[in-house]
């Protein structure tokens, strides 16, 4: 504790009282001293303009000044900082500062206080100003009173929905107001000078202290409880001790006082009502039972409480409130009013009430009042009065227990003069309390001894010591408890005491529960009566124990307590027991013996009978049943014993009592346990039983329903040692197996059997393929539809169409395989994927191609190949619009221009007028083909392609572009550049970028030479046109002897007579189609791979050219056996035929410079570095995607 005295600083232990330090580094009077928040320093301001921060050994730390004397200082609550005021300035210092900031106000500073928070900082000063600040010392609000501010202090409730700061003014008045600057309620007249304000605990009350020499405790609101301390001079400073009940006070005449406070608790208890005082002002009613708590604010200072049935007293200051519930029917309504108001200040040490009176007790005085406030009846009694209690009675009527010092136990009637006297003993009274039956009476005296005596015979039934309170039931006359010395004690009747640990005061018991009172706080304890009832159910005491009972148990104990009473047949309580816990099964039992017994009154004999029947089935009915059967022996039962052990399933027990009656067969125990084993699930022992009987049949279903642990091997065993003749034995246990997904063990089955039909369903539904392909292969043509197609239908969903194809062929279901191509396309072309709607078309045409049947029906195998070719032609193009989508759609692309200018050329003029296929954009392409186009220089194409795209419908965000492009495509000169014109192999003409003479009934017919028609051969990786040319062999020359005549035979490297050269192969002179022909510096011989006329080849394409000018329709070349011998293997290129006996398709490089490559599987051409590129980035064909593409170069 820090005091300012003089000139001085002195520091006290605030236990004792002992002056620890005394400082005097201030020169002249010390005006104030503050703790921070810690508590390891503290700061002092004096009239010498200074301030000393010290340590809490009190060695200076710092100091720094103003230029006026220093009034107050104080420390933030949540930091460092300090501010300290003067007559016209406030300053304001932190460590982490290197200098004070100070702040000039236009008065006084009289006091200060920071905000909980430690935000804000409230300064009142002598002109009445009230000045709110921040932590860096900016005015927020500005509040005026009309007389100096001499204190303030902030309320430190958690509970407020605001921050309030309580003022103190020289106007003899206490008021509040927000953060805000809004006041918070009136004014509050104190009669006297507040000098000093400071909060109590967490903010609940407020000290006061002034010109009244006193020192005040309050509420919070301001409102007087009681007047702690008067001093002969003025009190200056009234301060509350952190975390303890203790205040230190400072007067005038430099006086220093510390006082500990004590608050008492003020509470009241009747049965499950429980009444106390809450921060001296306010009365909660606790219901015990439902913790339902109710407040009542009586704004005063409470002094005594009292409860008795539906009644309330409160004792305040000058007055007694009498409430009473609004619902008196209701023993749960918590809803209190006014009844009474008694204005009068009656001094007592206990208050109690009762319906009509309110009962005063002072000293050796008892006084009876009305609610009026009329004295009605007085007793003075021959001692002091230690404990007082309402006993109940009619309302008028009440009896009231007194226990006085001398040791006396008095009962007062308040309609009775004449007390009267229970008992006396020599020891003080304590505590005491009666029992419902109002047969004992408890007391607890001086010396800490419980003592229960008889009121009839006034003798001691029961002593102990170390006993602080104790309580009987409200409910049970014979139970009663008590504590003391950390333990609570429970007492029933004449049994031994039952203890466990417990802290507190007994204070009531009412049934199972026990209330405690624990310093300030009020405990319900849920007292199991298990241990009081099972000790009346062994001594017999049925009807005591069903008491017991009622005051709350467990379902288990009501069950022992009806056993119980069912053995010793007393019936009644037996039944009571029974409903209570709603056992429909015992009731009934109850019932029927009930019957029974009464049926058997009036005949001695009769009824010893029947009593000893009951007993045995009483004995059954709680487990003992050994001595049920022996009691059924007894009385000549032993069928019934025997039924009893057979109901049990216990058979050993049964053949025991069976084997001394010869009416019972042994056989016949034996067959019934076999069916209990069944009933019971015993699967085990029921199979082995009706196997040992050759109930085979029945064995198997019970052991492949039951499939318990290891029902397989069993199973297996009896399969494996019955003749395959028992077929509807091995078919059950075949099925048991199948569902059972034992696959082993159910082929085992079915193998046996030879039942390959299921053994064929097994592998399907198991989806072992491999298995039913063999065993389908192994019965060729018995299992086909059954196998293949859901094995088709299984690769499919396994994205393996190659493999699907050929089961959907083996299953004969060619339809299934083309609509799962078909919806395999049209996935594939709405997601973008034109490679793989190509791929699928692909298939599709393959797959069509396979259904044709040489020599069969012509008509069906025109109509097929149509479709082929429908479908190949789909391929084509789709696998080519791939690049196109690309380009369009994607931001980037590596596709050179050539590639795009190729693969949009071979689309327009493949597909020509004819109608786009599903997902195919002649937009896109005519887009493509502008672009690269104007790029590649042929500007004559460009133009014609913006002209056709003008026609059609383009995409709103290309349109300006493509605007632009016409615009710019003005400039240059309306020509192709020459080296775009795609060259004839075969005729030599060059052709026109575009096709328009195409036949839009001929697929692909548009992609070829406009002179002799010969299709353009393409590489389907850049889309440029190749150097091949296609023949067939002469009709009588066989496609196999054509190929066998070409690998036999080497020709020369020249045919003889072809020409005649001069000049070191600077020109060449020969004959071609009658006319004379010099070709100058040729030195590849001839671009055709012979010597013009002397070529056989040569001759052969001559002819079908000559022959093609007299009808102008499409021929292939022709050739002979003589010109297939002149060809030379690496420049002939044969495609063999998908299915048997057709066709093969022979082309001949007319370049032999240039290397092709050949993929078998799709007859596609593609240049050897493209493909073999591909192929090692993709291992895979490019086209078909078929990882074996054979040799892929020339013959």
């Amino acid at each position: 504790m820090v005091v300012a005295v003089g000139n001085r600083v002195l520091v006290y232990n605030a236990s004792d009282g002992d002056l620890v330090l005394s400082l005097r580094a201030h020169k002249d009077t010390v005006y104030c001293v503050d703790f921070d928040r810690t508590g390891e320093k503290f700061a002092s301001g004096s009239a010498d303009c200074s301030v000393i921060i010290w340590s809490a050994k009190g060695d200076p730390i710092l100091k720094y000044s103003h230029q006026e004397s220093i009034q107050r200082v104080v420390y933030n609550p949540t930091t460092d900082q300090l501010a300290s005021c003067t007559n016209s300035d406030f300053g304001l210092w932190s460590p982490s500062e290197k200098s004070v900031a100070k702040f000039k106000t236009q008065s006084k500073i009289l006091s200060a206080s920071w905000s909980n928070d430690g935000q804000f900082l409230a300064l009142g000063m002598f002109s009445g100003q009230i000045t709110i600040r921040d932590r860096k010392g900016n005015e927020k609000v500005s509040i005026a009173r009309e007389a100096p501010v001499w204190c303030l202090s902030w309320s430190p409730w958690k509970d407020e929905a605001f921050d309030l700061l309580a003022v103190g003014c020289w106007d003899q008045s206490l008021s509040f107001y927000q953060l805000s600057g809004i006041q918070h309620q009136k004014d509050k007249k104190l009669g006297f000078n507040p000098c000093s304000i400071n909060y109590f605990g967490n903010g609940e009350y407020m000290l006061v202290g002034g010109s009244n020499r006193e020192a005040l405790l309050c509420t919070r609101e301001g409102t007087k409880l009681c007047t702690i301390a008067t001093r002969d001079e003025w009190v200056w400073c009234v301060k509350y001790r952190p975390n303890h009940n203790c205040i230190a006070l400072g007067d005038h005449g430099g006086g220093i006082a510390v006082m500990n406070l004590q608050f008492l608790t003020i509470h009241g208890l009747y049965k499950d009502r429980y009444a106390y005082r809450e921060h001296m002002t306010d009365v909660i009613v606790q219901h015990l039972l439902t913790e339902q708590k109710v407040r009542i604010k009586c704004r005063d200072y409470v002094k005594k409480v009292a409860v008795f049935r539906d009644r309330l007293a409160v004792q305040l200051s000058d007055r007694i409130h009498i409430y009473d519930l609004a619902n008196r029917d209701d023993s749960y309504d918590m809803h209190y009013r006014i009844k009474e108001r008694i204005y009068q200040n009656l001094p007592c040490n206990l208050l109690v009430v009762t319906t009509n009176h309110i009962i005063l007790c002072q000293e050796r005085k008892l006084q009876l009042y009305d609610y009026h406030g009329t004295m009605v009846r007085e007793w003075i009694l021959a001692s002091v009065i230690r404990y007082i209690k309402v006993d109940g009675g009619k309302a008028g009527s009440e009896g009231v227990l007194v226990g006085l010092k001398d040791g006396t136990v008095l009962k007062v009637y308040v309609d009775n003069a004449f007390p009267i006297e229970l008992i006396k003993q020599s020891a003080s009274i304590r505590c005491l309390d009666i029992s419902v039956d109002r047969k004992q009476l408890a007391v607890v005296d001086s010396e800490n001894r419980i003592l229960v005596y008889d009121l009839n015979t006034k003798e001691i039934v029961f002593q102990e010591s170390n006993a602080n309170s104790v309580a009987f039931n409200t409910e049970l006359g014979g139970m009663l408890s008590y504590s003391g010395s950390g333990t609570l004690a429970i007492k029933t009747g004449d049994f031994p005491v039952n203890n466990q640990k417990l802290q507190g005061f007994v204070v009531g018991f009412r049934g199972s529960k026990i209330f405690c009172l624990h310093y300030l706080q009020m405990k319900t304890i849920d007292i199991p009566q298990s241990a009081s009832l099972i000790r009346h159910i062994e001594a017999g005491q049925f009807e005591e124990g069903y008491k017991i009972a009622c005051l709350g148990v467990t379902d288990e104990d009501w069950k022992l307590l009806g056993l119980g009473a069912l053995k010793s047949l007393e019936l009644e309580v037996a039944k009571k027991a029974f409903i209570r816990i709603r056992d429909m099964r015992y009731i009934e039992l109850v019932n029927s013996i009930e019957s029974r017994l009464k049926s058997a009154e009036g005949d001695k004999d009769l009824l010893e009978h029947a009593k000893g029947l009951c007993q045995a089935e009483i004995c059954a009915w709680s487990g003992d049943y050994q001595g049920a059967a022996k009691s059924y022996a007894r009385m000549g039962e032993v069928e019934r014993a025997i039924n009893l052990f057979v109901d049990l399933r216990q058979w050993d027990e049964a053949k025991v009592f069976a084997a001394g009656n010869s009416s019972i067969d042994s056989k016949d125990l034996t067959r019934r346990q076999a069916e209990w084993a069944e009933d019971t699930n015993d699967w085990k022992t029921a199979a082995e039983m009706y196997l040992a009987s050759s109930d085979t049949l029945r064995a198997c279903r019970i052991i492949g329903d039951s499939k318990g642990k290891n029902w397989q091997t069993m199973m297996i065993d009896v399969v494996r040692n019955i003749p395959k003749s028992e077929v509807e034995v091995l078919e059950l246990c075949g099925q048991y197996y199948a569902d059972a997904d034992e696959d082993g063990f159910a082929k085992e089955v079915y193998l046996k059997l030879d039942d390959f039909s299921n053994l064929m369903q097994l592998y399907i539904k198991r989806k072992n393929w491999q298995d039913a392909t063999r065993l389908a292969e192994e019965h060729e043509g018995k299992f086909d539809k059954a196998v293949f197609l859901p094995y088709a239908e299984w690769l499919a969903v396994q994205d393996r169409f190659d493999s699907a194809l050929d089961a959907y062929r083996k299953a004969g279901r060619p339809d299934e395989s083309r609509r799962m191509m078909e919806e395999l396309t049209n996935n594939a072309v709405t997601e973008g994927r034109f490679k793989d709607a190509g791929y699928y078309y692909f298939l599709l045409g393959t797959e069509t191609l396979k259904g044709i049947k040489l020599g069969k029906d012509l008509k069906k195998n025109e109509k097929n190949l149509a479709i082929y070719q429908g479908y190949m032609a789909k391929a084509d193009w789709y696998y080519a619009y791939s690049s196109i989508h690309t380009f369009c759609n994607d931001p980037f692309t590596s596709l050179q221009p050539d590639m795009l200018f190729q693969v949009s050329r071979f689309l327009i003029n493949s597909m020509g007028n004819s109608d786009a296929p599903y997902g195919i954009s002649r937009v896109n392409i005519l887009y493509t083909l502008a672009k690269q186009a104007k790029v590649l220089g042929a500007f004559k194409l460009a133009r014609f392609t913006y002209d056709r795209l003008q026609q059609l419908k383009v995409p709103e965000s290309w349109e300006d572009n493509i605007d632009l492009d016409m615009m710019t495509i003005q400039a240059k000169p309306v020509r192709d550049n020459p080296e775009l014109a795609p060259v004839c192999y075969r005729c030599g003409m060059t052709n026109p970028l575009l096709n328009t003479f195409g036949n839009p009934n001929n697929l692909l017919d548009g992609d070829k030479c406009t002179n002799c028609g010969h299709p353009f051969v393409r590489s389907f990786v850049n889309y440029d046109i190749l150097p091949l040319v296609e023949f067939f062999p002469e009709i009588d020359i066989s496609d196999e002897d054509a190929v066998e005549i070409i690998r036999s035979h080497n020709p020369k490297a020249r045919a003889e007579g072809g020409g005649k050269k001069r000049g070191g192969n600077e020109w060449e002179e020969g004959k071609d189609g009658g006319a004379d022909v010099m070709r100058m510096g040729d030195d590849d011989d001839d671009w055709g791979g012979g010597g013009g006329q002397g070529d056989p080849f040569e001759r052969c394409i001559n002819k079908v050219l000559e022959t093609q000018e007299g009808n102008g329709a499409y021929e292939p070349v022709l050739v002979g056996a003589q010109a297939l011998s002149s060809l030379k293997r690496d420049e002939v290129y044969v495609c063999k035929p998908v299915v048997k006996g057709m066709r093969y398709r022979f082309y001949k490089n007319m370049i032999p410079d240039i290397s092709i490559a050949l993929s078998q599987p799709c007859h596609k051409f593609f240049n050897e570095e493209d493909f073999e590129f591909v192929y090692l980035r993709d291992e895979r064909c490019p086209y078909s995607r078929s990882k074996d593409v054979g040799d892929y170069g020339p013959l």
